[in-house]
């Protein structure tokens, strides 16, 4: 493999004259100075990264968009190398997702749109499910139609199984998921550019290896082109089969739990909250196992990005391709009395890692508490690459708040989720400090997340916060209503 590194050791290595460009260039030393140096290194006039100028021919950049599945903030612990990534790039530290279900989240990353407006509400038809989204306008068209080579490897749309080759993709290969038996880590079957594939249970059968080597495959393969690689694995997703090189590696390892988990008192939560007892000890065990198995399936997904990376790093094509690492979703893990899951409002399940790298990565790495989304990522993609977003989008690209060149952002982010229970179907606006969620039967939760961020003090009904509560409310209706 060109450019691989041994497994388990990833090489590094950023190109300086990259890391001078993305120095704060408004601090540089002189005028001509700084212009001459952009136009040497191919700076656009509109000073967004890997554009070219009218004296220069134009480098266009790469996206590499990695997506893993149900993964937590805290499952960064176990990928060293996305934290070399963030040690050169942006970690956003309020990245949000705003159906926190997989089908949904995902049609929102492909669209920019909110679920309501795509209308993939759940992971099932009638409502949700592949069945349910029209992929004729997405960020794989938008790209496909300004010339970029676009490749999906790892997970669609929840119930894909078909041979159909969706619009704008020209490399596909896709996990069919229909039938969930061994998480699709091993015994599935991929839609292969148009050919059903079966993968059994060898050691190299294991999905994680397998799709790591598909998205090495795309990117050893037409360099002449600019490309889009939307890698999307199934770890750590429920059952988080581990590889068998990380098997048990966290097994006695001490992890630390937040002080929301198994919620000694849940008075002031929902009704579904409240009828919830504590966590019984065969629930606390079954948590705790799908806690460290999800970690040592992170290990090995992190693992395959290191020799992607590698690849790119081999060729040159680091200084020119954007590295941007999230999750479709959280997961709650015991928190407020919850088993597994997701689809709830609270912070585990609707924060999300975002990591981004631009080209050649920066001297050195920072944090951004600016609120951004997965509606945000077809509309930042698609600017990236030059192509037009073709119909409305819920999004923003956040490429300025890269460069500096955009200094105001929005400071409130829609939620929603649909259940057919009322009482756990719920909207919610989540601000840079607080959040407040309406479900349908009329509970309400509202909280102050810089000095309650495990949110465990519902102030919805505290007289202090009622005109909060209900500016917050007001808040809302409107980000719902537009």
């Amino acid at each position: 493999m060109v450019g691989s590194a041994e497994r388990g050791a990833p090489r590094w290595g950023w190109g300086t004259q990259q890391q001078l460009f993305l120095c704060r260039l408004s601090h540089a030393l002189g005028l001509v100075v700084v212009l001459g140096f952009l136009l040497a290194i191919g700076w656009a006039p509109n000073g967004r990264y890997g554009q070219g100028t009218a004296a220069a021919a134009p480098v266009r950049p790469n996206v590499l968009l990695i997506v893993a599945d149900d993964m937590r903030v805290d499952g960064l612990q176990a990928m060293p190398t996305i934290q070399k990534l963030a040690a050169q790039g942006i970690t956003f530290s309020k990245a949000m997702v705003t159906t926190p279900l997989c089908c949904p989240s995902r049609a929102s990353i492909l669209t920019g749109r909110l679920a309501h407006h795509h209308g993939v509400l759940t992971n099932e038809a009638p409502l949700g499910g592949v069945e349910a989204f029209d992929p004729t306008s997405t960020i794989a068209t938008w790209l496909q139609g300004a010339g970029v080579r676009t490749g999906l490897i790892g997970r669609y749309l929840n119930q894909y199984e078909s041979l159909t080759i969706p619009p704008g993709w020209e490399r596909w290969f896709a996990l069919h998921q229909s039938d969930d038996q061994t998480g699709y880590y091993t015994d599935y079957h991929v839609n292969d550019n148009g050919v059903r594939r079966y993968f059994g249970a060898d050691e190299d059968d294991y999905s994680t290896r397998v799709l790591g080597r598909e998205a090495r495959k795309f990117l050893e393969e037409r360099r002449d082109r600019p490309f889009f690689l939307y890698f999307t694995p199934r770890a750590p997703h429920s059952p988080a089969r581990p590889d068998v090189e990380d098997a048990g590696l966290y097994k006695t390892l001490d992890l630390p739990v937040p002080s929301s988990y198994d919620e000694a008192d849940v008075s002031d939560k929902p009704a579904w909250i409240r009828e919830n007892g504590r966590l019984r000890e065969r629930e606390i065990e079954e948590i705790e196992l799908l806690r460290r198995r999800q970690l040592e399936a992170l290990v090995g997904l992190d693992r395959e990005i290191a020799e992607i990376v590698d690849v790119l790093r081999a060729d040159g094509r680091l200084a020119t391709t954007w590295i941007i690492f999230t999750s479709d979703n959280g997961i709650v893990l015991g928190e407020h009395r919850l088993d597994a899951g997701k689809s709830c409002a609270y912070e585990p399940c609707v924060h999300v890692p975002m990591v981004v790298v631009p080209p050649g990565g920066l001297p050195a790495g920072r944090t951004d508490d600016r609120l951004v989304a997965n509606i945000d990522l077809a509309p930042t993609i698609s600017e990236i690459m030059g192509a037009t977003v073709e119909g409305p989008v819920d999004g923003m690209s956040w490429l300025p708040l890269m460069d500096g060149s955009r200094t105001t952002w929005r400071h409130e982010i829609l939620l929603e989720q649909w259940r057919d229970d009322p009482e756990k179907r719920w909207s919610g606006i989540r601000t840079e400090t607080h959040k407040f969620v309406r479900y349908d039967n009329g509970d309400e939760e509202l909280y102050d997340l810089i000095a309650d961020p495990d949110e465990l003090q519902n102030l919805a009904h505290d007289a202090t916060f009622t005109a909060q509560r209900a500016d917050l409310a007001s808040r809302l209706d409107t980000l719902l209503a537009r």
